[in-house]
């Protein structure tokens, strides 16, 4: 016979899983609710931004604006996304790279523009950074892009460039220098009386 203490310990144990595995779906869902599409909760200058493209190239449909606790893939830091300053939009067909384009010209935030199977252009009120980041299937991997060298850099290439064109003009004199002595006309002279010298005094030995 078992013992009633140990039957109502494993009857409890079973209560408590079949109520851990009910609560699992929806702890999902309320993770899934705390990513929104609306942008009711976005800043007057990025609303204003894209009611500025809806008129001008036509409908467009956003995907993502606020996410608890998002970060940016690769640094770990906190994205715009979670405190609802950024947004990320589908442009109408066809009409990627013009959307882009004006973006990256006119507006004073943040853009990014993304490739390898990912179609959306990100905007947020940040500071003006310009990326574009290729993400095929989930991966973070971002796409070449041209580094701005520093000043330290730019001023060690200038001394570089600087240095071998003396280097080069050096040479350059040098050779010049050599060609000139050898063709002049005051050297040539020069030989010739070294030589009338040589030969005077090969005649004047010999007359002796």
């Amino acid at each position: 016979m078992y013992d009633l203490k140990s039957l109502t310990a494993a009857i409890a144990a079973l209560a408590l899983a079949a109520v851990s595995m009910t609560f699992l779906p929806t702890q999902a869902t309320a993770k899934r609710a705390s990513a929104s599409s609306s942008s009711s909760c976005l800043p007057g200058v990025l609303k204003r931004r894209l009611s500025q493209l809806r008129s001008k190239f036509g409908a467009i449909r956003v995907i993502s604006t606020f996410r608890r606790g998002a970060r940016i893939a690769g640094t770990g830091r906190p994205s715009f996304h979670a405190s609802c300053r950024a947004v990320d939009f589908l442009p109408p067909r066809g009409k990627y790279s013009a959307v882009a384009n004006r973006l990256k010209q006119n507006h004073f935030g943040g853009v990014g523009t993304y490739s390898c199977g990912m179609y959306h252009i990100h905007m947020d009120n940040g500071p003006r950074v310009r990326f574009h980041k290729c993400g095929r299937r989930g991966t973070g991997r971002y796409a070449k892009r041209k580094r701005s060298r520093s000043r330290k850099a730019i001023y060690r290439n200038r001394k570089r460039r600087s240095a071998s064109r003396r280097t080069i003009r050096r040479s350059f004199t040098k050779r010049a220098r050599a060609k000139i002595s050898r063709k002049s006309p005051i050297v040539k002279r020069q030989r010739r009386s070294l030589a009338q010298r040589f030969a005077n005094n090969r005649e004047n030995q010999n007359s002796q």
